[in-house]
């Protein structure tokens, strides 16, 4: 039997502790056991990328000025990639401070900056969502991020105006993905880098689908499973995997409050709870291996 594992932190385990551990017990009953640690922010993150790239140098930027200091510092060898995590950056300039430290005149600090990334491999990580959005509009940066911060029409209005302006100033024409990151995502594609989302590019690093295709069972895990968030953002996104590729999928978690018909309309199969009764406080790794054993135990063959 082939079981892939790949779940979010459970059991106050990190992503690929919490995945080891079930997989172990899946692998002490004679299974062929694949784990793929998975994250979207913060050092989970961090873990996933040097688990699924170990060779990419992974630079997170909060701030405008961390952005080009990441840009402006790489020196890669030819066929390495940069990631640099935007998931939790803070933009108002639209990019303008990590442009400033190629050249103090824009249009110059852009050749130059494109000088320096010609050949070399740059992807953007930023929040699932955010990969496609466009710079202005209504479903730009002002009207998503700033409008739900309080922004008003007129300051939602005044940004598109000084996006657009900032756009032909340095010759580029906006496409998706150019208002990520507070429109960080501008210069990012003006640098021939990508913009996606951590678990889309994750995915592809570790051909998940393919190692789906040749699994009989992946198993995943949050600490809840509610019917609202189904596990968050790791579940939902190997649940699709998994149906992709035509191959079922269980959870293992502290809480479990969705029915058995909700859990088939969320596309798992069951759902396997370490502790029963109301609560949110998460399972202990010691109760995690129990539960693993058992889940193990009766979907082995």
């Amino acid at each position: 039997m082939r079981v892939v594992v790949s779940t979010d932190v459970l059991a106050a385990l990190s992503p690929r502790e919490a995945s080891e551990t079930i997989a172990r017990a899946f692998a002490d009953r004679g299974a062929q056991v694949a784990v793929v640690p998975l994250g979207v922010d913060g050092e989970r993150l961090a873990a996933a990328v040097s688990a699924a790239a170990p060779a990419a140098v992974f630079s997170p930027a909060h701030t405008s000025e961390e952005v080009g200091e990441a840009l402006a510092g790489a020196a890669l060898p030819d066929g390495q990639v940069m990631v640099l995590d935007l998931t939790a950056v803070e933009v108002s300039d639209l990019g303008r401070a990590a442009l400033a430290l190629f050249g103090p005149n824009p249009v110059g600090a852009l050749a130059a900056a494109q000088e320096v990334w010609a050949g070399r491999r740059l992807v953007a990580l930023v929040p699932d969502g955010e990969q496609a959005r466009p710079l202005t509009g209504l479903e730009g940066h002002a009207s998503t991020v700033l409008r739900a911060a309080g922004a008003t029409l007129q300051e939602i209005l005044t940004f598109d105006a000084g996006a657009e302006k900032w756009a032909a100033e340095l010759g580029l024409e906006p496409g998706p993905g150019a208002g990520a990151a507070g429109g960080v995502g501008l210069l990012i594609q003006a640098l021939g880098g990508r913009v996606v989302d951590p678990l889309t590019w994750l995915g592809e690093q570790y051909g998940i689908l393919q190692t789906m295709g040749q699994a009989d069972l992946v198993v995943t895990g949050a600490e809840l499973m509610d019917f609202h968030e189904r596990g968050g953002p790791v579940v939902k996104r190997v649940v699709a995997w998994a149906e992709e590729a035509l191959r079922p999928v269980i959870a293992v978690t502290s809480h479990n409050f969705i029915s058995a018909r909700e859990l088939r309309v969320a596309g798992l199969e069951n759902s396997h709870a370490m502790l029963e009764g109301p609560g949110d406080e998460p399972g202990t790794p010691e109760q995690l291996a129990a539960a693993a054993g058992r889940v193990a135990d009766s979907w082995i063959w």
